[in-house]
């Protein structure tokens, strides 16, 4: 409920007019704005692991396929002599146990990035963010013979962010990198961060592609808008709402050095705040 009060004179004396709005269907629509937002969030992020499905794929298969080999090769020794080849059966079954444990990294960094999850905002380290998040965007980055760097301003570091949300930005943004400079004789790829004003820091990922053209600069956060000739558009669109629901903004720029530079900007949490807490 809504209730306002307005006062009104007349030559007689002094009235009072209330008016009474009822609120429950706003409230309602409003409320299922929000969860349809968080749906289109969740949505695009299962897009996007569905977009880099054969990569990690592949990427998946190389611990698998090595466990296999490591394990033929214990079945072998012990089947020559297993009390002399103990030290090599050890060593075996260590390297085994190894790419196990890097193929389960892969898949709880899938399984927590396309989680539903409840969206909370906490202080977060911004390098172990950008970090974690590289390690799923980066598949397959070797191959493809593209140069990473990663420069992170210490001074800077925490930042009050839906850790998943952000992830999810920059993703979509490393790959979209990646995607850009596919055709390029250089590949270089940086992720950077640098404060800004207003207690803020910014978030740059920087590649050596083709660059962005006019005609879609200035559409490039728009739905439906795409350079990819299978995509959706709505990546860069879900980032702008992401990073705007975080009191940030997301914009991109020409790359001096050839192809383009996506900024975002979060705000910033200084050590002292969080050790008064």
């Amino acid at each position: 409920m809504e209730l306002s009060v307005g006062e009104m004179r007349s030559g007689s004396g002094r009235f009072f007019t209330g008016f009474i709005r009822d609120l429950t269907e706003r409230q309602a629509t409003e409320a299922r704005l929000q969860e349809l937002q968080a749906e289109l969030v969740h949505i695009s992020r299962l897009t996007a692991m569905g977009e880099m499905a054969s990569t990690l794929a592949h990427e998946l298969n190389q611990p698998l396929s090595a466990i296999a080999n490591y394990i033929k090769g214990c079945r072998r020794l012990l089947e020559q002599d297993g009390s002399r080849n103990a030290p090599q059966l050890q060593g075996a079954l260590d390297k085994a146990a190894e790419q196990a444990l890097r193929a389960g990294h892969i898949i709880r960094r899938l399984r927590d990035f396309v989680s539903r999850g409840e969206s909370e905002r906490r202080v977060e380290s911004l390098s172990k963010l950008v970090e974690e998040a590289s390690a799923l965007a980066l598949v397959g980055a070797k191959e493809y013979g593209i140069e990473v760097r990663f420069r992170f301003d210490p001074a800077c570091d925490l930042v009050l962010a839906d850790k998943v949300q952000v992830q999810q930005v920059l993703l979509n943004l490393i790959r979209n990198g990646m995607e850009a400079m596919m055709e390029a004789p250089r590949r270089f790829l940086v992720v950077q961060t640098s404060p800004e004003e207003d207690d803020m820091v910014a978030v740059s990922v920087s590649d050596t592609g083709h660059g962005i053209s006019k005609e879609v600069a200035d559409q490039l956060f728009m739905p439906f808008i795409t350079t990819k000739q299978h995509g959706m558009g709505v990546g860069l669109s879900i980032s702008r709402t992401i990073i705007e629901s975080h009191g940030g903004r997301i914009w991109a720029e020409p790359n001096p050095e050839g192809g383009s530079i996506f900024r975002f900007t979060l705000r910033a949490v200084q050590e002292e705040a969080v050790g008064n807490a």
